[in-house]
């Protein structure tokens, strides 16, 4: 099993030499050509939805940027292969696109994330973080009851100074900062780290078929996660691999956690 590497090349190259069933989370960024750059290709979603399934069997997790209309042929091709679709989240960034056309400013990106039929990793306690406001409470399995998809046995609110975050979440994007490598659509280590401790554990194989400049495998590498990637372009490859020399489990990256109760069910249990 090939692990721990980012490799060179299309996805479409490597993927028939990942194992079946062998990922436990996919976490990616693909492009959607809407640019004029080389590398800017829509992939063929049957065969990717396909392939991802295949690679993350039963029981495996996918965190994937979208954006409309494209993610509409992405969702119909994910269904098809047997993804579920849990939620969305929305990453607000302080400045956007089309500040000089006649559109409304573009200022957000949509992650979509879908589940295998028996997937069962929902770590509410890592990313659980302290409620903003005294209406805020948080959920536990008990009384009450709840006719929203995912929550259909009782459940009862409770007040422990601990809520999950919500679907929106602020970050500003890196432009300028020390953290950019200098890759356009380059994304924040903050983004991507709730995506990792919600979705995966420790030693869980975390994978990104377009790494760019290798957040993903980085994040999961900080994090006690094994990781594997795929990036085509030898500039963006090379820089990334520098930078998973670079860092280390050391330098964890950080997420306010609490602590619950042991036992507790998710919220995903069906």
């Amino acid at each position: 099993m090939i692990e721990n590497k980012i490799l060179l090349g299309k996805w479409e190259d490597h993927i028939e030499s990942i194992p079946s069933g062998s990922v436990n989370l996919i976490v990616t960024d693909p492009p959607y050509q809407v640019t004029p750059l080389r590398w800017d290709k829509r992939p063929e979603w049957q065969l990717f939805m396909s392939q991802m399934a295949r690679i993350s069997g039963d029981t495996g997790q996918m965190w994937i940027f979208c954006r409309m209309p494209w993610s509409i042929d992405l969702h119909l091709a994910a269904t098809a292969s047997g993804w579920i679709f849990v939620q969305e989240r929305i990453w607000e960034k302080q400045n956007g696109s089309g500040a000089t056309v006649k559109t409304f400013r573009k200022v957000h990106e949509n992650i979509w994330h879908y589940k295998r039929p028996n997937a069962s990793t929902f770590n509410l306690d890592a990313v659980r973080e302290p409620k903003t406001s005294k209406g805020d409470k948080s959920i536990r399995a008990g009384k009450g009851v709840s006719k929203c998809q995912f929550m259909q046995k009782r459940v009862a609110y409770i007040d422990d100074g601990f809520r999950m975050p919500k679907s929106v979440i602020f970050c500003p994007n890196l432009h300028q900062s020390k953290e950019s490598l200098g890759h356009s659509t380059q994304k924040p280590e903050a983004i991507i780290l709730p995506l990792i401790k919600y979705s995966s554990n420790e030693g869980d194989l975390v994978f990104d078929p377009f790494s760019g400049t290798g957040t993903v495998p980085a994040v999961a590498k900080k994090n006690g996660r094994r990781w594997l990637a795929i990036e085509m372009v030898p500039k963006w490859h090379e820089k990334s691999e520098k930078r998973l020399e670079d860092c280390s489990e050391l330098q964890k990256s950080i997420i306010s956690e609490s602590v619950i109760k042991k036992g507790n069910k998710s919220i995903f249990d069906e």
